[in-house]
């Protein structure tokens, strides 16, 4: 049977960041709390004319051109996000509407008119349902190939809890049989249940209320007989007139529970490896050499997973050596905090799991492509090394809030070398422009209109205004 996996990859990471120090100063935060305590150094921030289309259209040129791939090879494009630019109209399609203008000057006008384009939505977890979508697709025939993108930005609302762990940019794959990067091993475990830890919800808000409101802003009357005066003379505008009684207002910053969500992290992790080890042998330990976590910080991966570490010791007859290193017996109160500060799990962590945070610690959470830039940072890290990877097993460990975990194996090809070849991405995040404290502000509620990098060969420019395009999205492509 021929492999099926990813061949090659690329990413995008916005040029602005705010240092994570920064923030702790003005939100009177101890750094290491954030630095050493969830590994956290930079936030990447999208500029004023960026957006999720932008980043994916960016990460997949990116594909196209360091890989030399024809893009009317391509049978679909599927984006996994949870930054979606309409409720309707795919993101994705404004995807390949930016790729064809960049492109048609070497393949023609309209080189994607044949690719399946496809938006994939359950939080963090859906361009890991697209990647196995995709994979499956492609499993049916040798000349099928898919590109698979996975772009969003993580905002959350000023001085909440969440609002150190933002963060912005896209990851594209191009999936085939015979890949020369990754390829699936064995199954797919899946962990499942509808909690309510992250969400983002439509607010709906009442015209009346709104109005009511704006008139008191305006020191104007405000009572019911005003405000019923003032809605018949506004009866003929557009939004005021709307026979809707509500408004419903979309917010890109969710409505969270962390404690929970960390929980739900944990839990359907856990279901998805019985889910895996219910089909086929699994001994995580001898089988998997490193470890790919979603991550929306960098150390959660690390952090959640020490009690999976202790059950997987323990089967393997070797609790009591970490009992004796923890000073605490299992069961006992506070095991897994001792557990964690263990030589062998520093260890373990070392070798198995650090590498592929290093590029989130300067990033941030990216949702959908947080996996995988952790796979990228892995992969960098092995490259830089020297080391001879090929053959060795990646064990990919997702999670989507709502909530959802798919757990997986990825095999290195013998070619990941000259796939990683071109992706120096730490040296790329070193030459990021630093912005300070008030214009991450300004560009987080969008005080600014101009954007901060001008000249960008991919940007957004405006949202249409007549009746027939009114928010619809337009963007400016050079070369």
């Amino acid at each position: 049977m021929s492999k099926i996996g990813i061949d090659s990859i690329s990413y995008y990471v916005p040029r602005l960041y705010l240092d994570i120090r920064a923030l702790a100063a003005a939100r009177d935060i101890e750094p290491d709390k954030l630095t050493k305590g969830l590994g956290l150094d930079a936030m990447a921030l999208m500029d004023t004319d960026e957006d999720t289309a932008t980043m994916a259209a960016e990460a997949v040129l990116r594909l196209i051109r360091e890989n030399d791939i024809d893009p009317r090879t391509i049978g679909r494009l599927y984006l996994g996000t949870e930054s979606a630019l309409d409720a309707a109209k795919p993101t994705a399609t404004y995807v390949c509407e930016i790729l064809e203008q960049a492109l048609e000057a070497k393949y023609g006008a309209r080189c994607l008119r044949h690719c399946d384009t496809l938006d994939m939505t359950f939080a963090c977890v859906g361009a890991v349902d697209a990647l196995h979508n995709s994979l499956e697709w492609v499993r049916g025939d040798a000349s099928r190939r898919a590109i698979v993108v996975a772009s969003d930005f993580a905002k959350y609302a000023l001085a909440s809890p969440g609002e150190y762990t933002q963060g912005a940019g896209a990851v594209a794959m191009l999936v085939c049989q015979e890949p020369r990067l990754l390829s699936l091993k064995g199954n797919i475990g899946v962990g499942m249940c509808s909690v309510g830890d992250f969400y983002k919800p439509h607010r709906a808000f009442s015209r009346r209320e709104l109005l009511a409101a704006a008139l008191r802003a305006a020191d104007a009357p405000a009572d019911g007989q005003a405000v019923e005066a003032a809605l018949e003379r506004l009866s003929g505008d557009d939004f005021w007139g709307h026979a809707d009684r509500e408004v419903l207002v979309h917010r890109d910053e969710p409505v969270f529970d962390g404690p929970m969500s960390n929980e739900c992290y944990c839990e359907r992790i856990a279901e998805a490896l019985d889910h895996l080890a219910a089909q086929e042998p699994l001994d995580v330990l001898q089988d998997w050499d490193y470890l790919a976590f979603h991550q929306p910080y960098a150390y959660q991966g690390r952090r959640m997973a020490v009690r999976n570490w202790v059950g997987w010791m323990r089967d393997k007859g070797l609790l009591d050596q970490v009992e004796q290193q923890a000073g605490v017996r299992f069961g006992e109160n506070d095991f897994y905090r001792a557990a964690a500060r263990t030589p062998l799990y520093r260890a373990f962590v070392a070798q198995r799991i650090e590498p592929g945070e290093r590029a989130s610690s300067r990033i941030g959470n990216l949702y959908t492509g947080s996996m995988f830039m952790s796979l990228v940072s892995l992969l960098r890290c092995l490259y830089e090394q020297g080391e001879q990877a090929a053959g060795r097993t990646v064990g990919c460990l997702a999670y989507g809030s709502g909530s959802k975990s798919k757990v997986f194996a990825l095999q290195v090809e013998s070619g990941w070398k000259e796939r990683l070849a071109p992706l120096d991405v730490f040296s790329e995040l070193a030459e990021r422009q630093q912005v300070d404290f008030d214009t991450y502000q300004a560009l987080h509620t969008g005080a600014l209109e101009a954007p901060l990098i001008p000249g960008k060969a991919i940007r957004f420019v405006a949202t249409g205004d007549t009746p027939t395009t009114v928010g619809l999205r337009r963007y400016a492509v050079q070369g």
